[in-house]
């Protein structure tokens, strides 16, 4: 992803009709927000599920250096449909929930590109570790609305590796990479403060 001077220009054109404050905070709306990962094996899907238990906020600056984005996952929340898989997965075999309660991704960081694109340079902490990733975010749209409140919608993806968390994996437990997904909708009053 190419992230370069002409997202400045973006930047300033896709905010013009906001009014003049120095950010936008937007919190995760965790109706219309989904966060999902997957993991192959052999190319085949192994295993998918989500996480209804979440919070996160993110920081629009429109000067650029105050953006950052704030998601903490309640890993025992875990979903994949299936009973069975879901104790599997919460146990030490996999997530070890009861000893890694959340895992969490802070950016202070966000290069912006002019088609509703960006990356978040930032920390995952998962499994009692933490590795820096990058998040891909594309479709990103925060349109005014004709109220002071405003929404922001997004998509967002990051792969990582189930070894560089400790976390087993093998020929019976599938494969060692994972891809997040983020189908996200944040909220915001404009002009907010940041609590």
């Amino acid at each position: 992803m190419t992230m370069r001077a002409r997202g400045a220009s973006w930047w300033w054109l896709a905010f013009a009709a906001f009014p003049a404050c120095a950010q936008n905070i937007y919190r995760l709306d965790p109706v219309s927000t989904t966060i999902s990962f997957n993991i192959r094996h052999f190319g085949v899907l192994w295993v998918s599920a989500h996480f209804p238990d979440f919070s996160g906020r993110f920081v629009l600056d429109r000067r650029g250096p105050s953006s950052r984005v704030d998601v903490s996952v309640q890993m025992a929340s875990i979903d994949c449909s299936d009973q069975r898989w879901n104790e599997r997965l919460r146990s030490a075999e996999w997530l070890d929930v009861k000893r890694y309660p959340q895992m969490t991704f802070h950016a202070d960081q966000v290069d912006f590109d002019g088609d509703g694109r960006a990356l978040a340079h930032g920390q995952l902490s998962l499994h009692g570790l933490t590795r820096t990733v990058g998040l891909e975010i594309t479709q990103l749209n925060c349109a005014p609305q004709p109220s002071r409140s405003q929404r922001c919608s997004f998509e967002a993806h990051t792969r990582v590796k189930r070894s560089d968390y400790d976390i087993p994996h093998g020929f019976w437990t599938g494969g060692d990479q994972v891809d997040i997904a983020i189908s996200g909708v944040g909220s915001s009053s404009v002009g907010g403060a940041d609590k």
